[in-house]
């Protein structure tokens, strides 16, 4: 969800009915019950936690799957080099790693920031991205995958399925034309099972916390591949059915109410969502720096 923020919780007064509040992200959000579930972006929750830091309040904690869980994924899962480095590594190559290619995909490791979109690029073109990075800003860089056809993603909460749907087909090869989910896009039912066992596979034993897993089934095989696995709170719900959005709900809500892991924001982040709220904070506010728990 961009630049908003969302929470829920259960209406005391209808057992089963969840209240839904609903903010722009324009300030920080003054309260939240302590029980209350929150879906929020990255850099929102980065720029709340620093308000809430200049307020002398504890931060929200949510839960994430670690940096390199896809890095450590088996690469049978995968079918791909992955790797993730430091900025300041990055700028003393002089060519690039063997396996990823000529213009592999490149992106912040945990997030997203206006100076590195996801995008495909030559060693020059990432380091010319890089030259005002933070220096130990984790960037992932990743052998692209021809034929993707269709994406779904999972959702996994204590080891098990919580939710799944597809959500986009592409065109032909070359193309970057695609039909979501919300466009009316039908994928082929048998690879509901398939991506869901795939995505147990790669989530189970893992990390305690919830897990968004994206898959991608290249055209003419019913073998997904995994794309990346992101926090439950910052994922967007696809065609779950009802009791499927009830299991996503809890998952969201399990980030914050029974936190492990919570999301470690990287330099970059920092850098561009810290100050996003400077002008509410109070005397004696801090710099921009933040650690989180």
């Amino acid at each position: 969800m961009t630049d908003q923020i969302g929470s829920c919780n259960n209406d005391p007064r209808r057992q089963g009915r969840v209240i839904l509040h609903h903010h722009h992200g324009f300030g920080p959000v003054r309260e939240v019950g302590v029980k209350e579930a929150i879906w929020i972006t990255p850099g929102l929750l980065i720029a709340q936690n620093a308000w809430l830091a200049s307020q002398g309040r504890p931060p929200w904690a949510l839960s994430a799957p670690p940096t390199m869980w896809l890095d450590e994924l088996d690469q049978s899962l995968t079918e791909r080099r992955i790797l993730t480095v430091t900025a300041a590594t990055i700028l003393t190559w002089r060519r690039l790693p063997s396996g990823l290619g000529q213009r592999p995909w490149s992106q912040l490791a945990a997030g997203r920031v206006s100076g590195l979109p996801a995008a495909r690029r030559t060693l020059e073109g990432l380091q010319s991205h890089l030259r005002t990075a933070p220096a130990q800003s984790l960037i992932r860089i990743q052998t692209h995958l021809p034929n993707i056809h269709e994406e779904w993603r999972v959702i996994i909460d204590r080891d098990r399925i919580a939710a799944s749907s597809g959500y986009c087909l592409h065109e032909d090869e070359g193309s970057r034309a695609i039909t979501t989910v919300f466009d009316g896009a039908i994928f082929d039912p048998r690879h509901r099972t398939i991506a869901e066992n795939c995505a147990l596979q790669a989530a189970k034993g893992r990390s305690p916390a919830p897990i968004s897993v994206d898959l991608a089934f290249l055209r003419g095989s019913d073998r997904p591949l995994i794309l990346e696995g992101n926090p439950v709170w910052c994922a967007a719900p696809y065609a779950y059915g009802p009791q499927g959005m009830v299991s996503f709900l809890k998952a969201v809500a399990t980030c914050r109410t029974d936190p492990v892991d919570p999301y470690q924001p990287d330099p970059w982040m920092l850098r561009e969502f810290g100050g996003r709220f400077r002008s509410s904070w109070g005397p004696g506010r801090p710099d921009q720096t933040m650690v989180m728990p």
